[in-house]
């Protein structure tokens, strides 16, 4: 199928409060508008109970991050030698997702997925997508059968 035209539902869909299951470097990811509280309360329908436990965002570079946290020279740091890649960098929220997902403290973990799709999508969208997997809805799932 022609990415561009995959983009552009994906990009459709998350405008609407959908939810979009895409690739990311490691495993397959459940992105939502992470500014958008209905959106994220989907996610976590989905997900079931998580016991309090914070959801990462994905973005599509260092500068959106920026965005929704405050980067520090650690951060900084981890960006440049890390990411795009499998790594989730806390940092303090600025409060601009949706709250649940932050952390108590008030951070946020933030993810530059590794893979031409899915920062593709995060580009188009312009906004954070929450990036939770699909793994714990596979084992849900093979639990309840």
């Amino acid at each position: 199928r022609d990415q561009k035209k995959t983009i552009e539902k994906a990009v459709a869909i998350r405008k609407d409060g959908g939810l979009v299951i895409y690739p990311t470097e490691t495993c397959y990811g459940i992105g939502a508008d992470a500014t958008n509280k209905e959106a994220v309360r989907k996610i976590l329908e989905f997900k079931g109970q998580r016991g309090g436990k914070p959801i990462s965002v994905a973005v599509s570079d260092r500068k959106m991050a920026g965005k929704y946290v405050e980067i520090n020279e650690t951060a900084q740091n981890l960006y440049q030698k890390f990411l795009p890649g499998p790594l989730t960098v806390v940092s303090r929220s600025r409060g601009k997702t949706a709250k649940i997902l932050e952390a108590g403290k008030g951070t946020l973990g933030i993810r530059v997925p590794d893979h031409a799709l899915a920062i593709g999508m995060l580009e188009s969208f312009g906004k954070p997508v929450t990036a939770t997997t699909v793994m714990g809805l596979l084992a849900k799932d093979q639990s309840e059968s």
